[in-house]
């Protein structure tokens, strides 16, 4: 019985770690993203819209922007509405970069093209895929890549420190309950 407890306090150890390392990390990867790419002059944003032959929206659609000299590259995809946007790490030095855009067999080829000494203004350009909407539907995109992994790991964190916290105060020892240890029989 005494290995039991002792077991079942080493795992109770070593789970309150793992769940407190698992929270750190999704903390971290989150704030990676949005720390590597933070300043305006680090970033370049591509959005567009991917549609069918009949000009209606394509949901789910796997978009990839590539930069093509740096050999660097992000993944997106679309929104209900058929509206991606993806965020690729292009430096001062990287203005005129050649940038390739991708979704299904159909490939876009742009440069992208900034003004270095502009500061303040986000950097980017719209591809957009397919024909354009039928006349007299409304367009909204959803947001961000970078948005939707932020909100994530922030909610998982939280769930993840809410369950540590009440596992915590639910957590009794035999001296809070009032139990005695057990007796020895024969003693």
């Amino acid at each position: 019985m005494a290995g039991r407890a002792a077991l079942i306090g080493l795992v109770n150890t070593w789970a309150y770690r793992w769940v407190w390392l698992l929270a750190c990390g999704v903390v971290a990867g989150s704030a990676g993203v949005a720390v590597a790419m933070h300043d305006v002059d680090h970033r370049f944003v591509v959005h567009g819209y991917v549609r069918d032959q009949q000009g209606k929206p394509i949901a789910d659609a796997r978009v990839i922007i590539r930069a093509t000299r740096l050999d660097e590259g992000t993944t997106a995809f679309t929104d209900r509405q058929g509206y991606y946007t993806a965020t690729i790490h292009l430096h001062d030095g990287d203005a005129g970069e050649p940038l390739e855009v991708s979704t299904g067999d159909e490939t876009r080829k742009v440069t992208a093209e900034f003004n270095v000494t502009d500061k303040k203004t986000e950097r980017g350009t719209e591809v957009n895929f397919g024909p354009a909407p039928a006349s007299g539907s409304t367009e909204q995109g959803g947001g961000t890549e970078r948005d939707t992994w932020v909100w994530a790991g922030l909610v998982v964190t939280i769930l993840i420190g809410a369950s540590a916290v009440i596992y915590a105060k639910t957590r009794r020892t035999p001296r809070e309950t009032g139990r005695s240890k057990p007796k020895k029989h024969g003693a």
